[in-house]
């Protein structure tokens, strides 16, 4: 009865013992140590109070263990955070605010939202607030990409191969860099997800930015995803300090969000931006790939021959009103000239291995 105590009891008290260590550390190498400690544990318990007495604590144990068991999931745990956490992720929105408030009551504010889709894939980027009343913004879908600042749009390729790799990245943003000192605050929803709220520790960041000038008083939260059927990435970051120079004092801050994960929602191109970036009465080569446009120029690519390419826009200008004033033919290159009241288009066209190259500009004249 001695050894078949000894056989049942000691592995059971081991199990309780090291399932205890494993809540608490959480990481298996440190489990696995208690474990071996727990080991000896109990052979001195043995020891100490005898068979009988182990065979009534081991049952103690074991609805400790429980008890602490069931309560894991409220049990504060430091900040984890995916790498590459938002790659796999259908869609998503992305927003990062900063504002700089001078001691004077002075405010300005700078903006960059993104937005990302999968299928199809595609990407787009509003900059605002970098100068008065400028804002920029960047569209990419599938292979064309677009970029539009001062009411002028300029058209260029896209590599969707770039784009799909490129998911997810946050750019400079790295929010593992900052939780290494986190104290939790507890759960809370945050642009309709549950997450783990924590405040940062920024006092080594404080010092390293007091170095290059003269920042105090930095302070930081980070919320970070905490559902089982999302990565946890920070849904929210925020942090602010204050910067005092000879010319200017005030708070800086910046505020960091990610929402409307795997929300559908389509990317369009940007408003006023003409796939083919020429005018209505300018028609564009039929299968042309467009290489690059911008207000008055465009540049496109095509498998047809160089000859079938000058002959096309012979005819097609003409029925569009157009007035050919010059017509060079070269044994590699085309360049005709037309003009329509005080406009003028002028076409370039290159012969290449794989086909023909063209490039067309157009004035509109005073």
């Amino acid at each position: 009865m001695e050894e078949m105590r000894k056989t049942i009891w000691l592995p059971v008290a081991l199990l309780v013992l090291s399932s205890l260590a494993c809540g608490l550390f959480g990481r298996a190498g440190e489990a696995l140590e208690a474990g071996r400690e727990a080991a000896t544990a109990v052979a001195e318990l043995g020891a100490a109070v005898g068979e009988d007495g182990l065979a009534t604590l081991v049952p103690q144990l074991i609805e400790e263990g429980a008890a602490a068991d069931d309560s894991s999931d409220d049990a504060p745990i430091g900040p984890e955070i995916d790498a590459d956490a938002l790659f796999d992720l259908r869609s998503y929105r992305l927003r990062i605010t900063t504002e700089w408030t001078s001691d004077e009551g002075e405010s300005h504010v700078t903006t960059l939202e993104e937005a990302r889709t999968r299928d199809p894939w595609a990407r787009s980027m509003v900059m605002q607030g970098m100068t008065d009343d400028m804002l920029v913004e960047f569209v990419e879908i599938g292979d064309q990409a677009w970029m539009c600042s001062a009411g002028s749009c300029t058209q260029m390729p896209a590599d969707s191969d770039e784009m799909e790799s490129a998911f997810g990245d946050m750019g400079v943003f790295r929010p593992e860099t900052v939780t290494d000192d986190a104290r939790f605050l507890g759960r809370e929803t945050v642009n309709g997800i549950q997450t783990r709220h924590y405040a940062l520790d920024l006092t080594q960041m404080t010092a390293l930015l007091a170095a290059e000038g003269h920042v105090s008083d930095m302070s930081g939260e980070i919320w970070i995803a905490d559902e089982p059927d999302l990565p946890k990435f920070t849904v929210r970051y925020q942090t602010s300090w204050r910067v005092k120079r000879a010319d200017e004092s005030g708070r800086q801050s910046l505020l960091h969000e990610v929402y409307d994960i795997n929300v559908p929602f389509t990317i369009e191109p940007p408003e006023g931006a003409d796939r083919s970036g020429l005018p209505e009465d300018v028609p564009a080569y039929p299968g042309g790939q467009q290489e690059f446009s911008m207000a008055g120029m465009t540049a496109f690519s095509t498998d047809d021959a160089l000859a079938d390419v000058a002959e096309f826009y012979r005819e097609a200008l003409v029925a569009e009103g157009w007035t050919l004033e010059s017509d060079e033919v070269l044994e590699q290159m085309v360049q005709q000239r037309w003009t329509k009241d005080a406009r003028m288009v002028t076409l370039v066209a290159s012969a290449q291995d794989d086909g023909t190259s063209v490039m067309i500009t157009v004035d509109d004249g005073p």
